[in-house]
């Protein structure tokens, strides 16, 4: 099961946290800086961090399970077109016990 996304922190603290690296819009074009991130900048982003490996775990479950329902599905096939196979060959010598022709209708009181 996928762990429910923690929203619990606000927009601006994402977007703080991402916009503090050298590739934002106030730093554009200068050089890295030196400033370290700070406290908050740091929890957000192992947030974030936190958030994208559950969310990816939860994704490698429901493939698996995808993976698992389509064995069963194709397997149920099989199972189907074997029984239907099946049937029809019951029909097939029902009939001719009876000592009609494949698919011939029966004609009930026409002596």
């Amino acid at each position: 099961m996928a762990a429910p996304i923690d929203n619990d922190y606000d927009n601006n603290e994402f977007a703080n946290a991402w916009s503090s690296g050298p590739a934002s819009a106030a730093n554009a074009g200068a050089a890295p800086s030196a400033q370290e991130p700070t406290v908050q900048q740091t929890i957000a982003k192992e947030r974030i961090i936190k958030d994208i490996v559950q969310l990816r775990d939860g994704l490698r479950g429901l493939m698996v399970r995808v993976t698992e329902v389509e064995g069963e599905t194709e397997k149920l096939r099989k199972d189907n077109e074997f029984l239907g196979t099946y049937i029809d060959n019951l029909r097939w010598c029902s009939a001719m016990r009876r000592g009609q022709a494949p698919g011939a209708v029966l004609s009930v009181g026409l002596w």
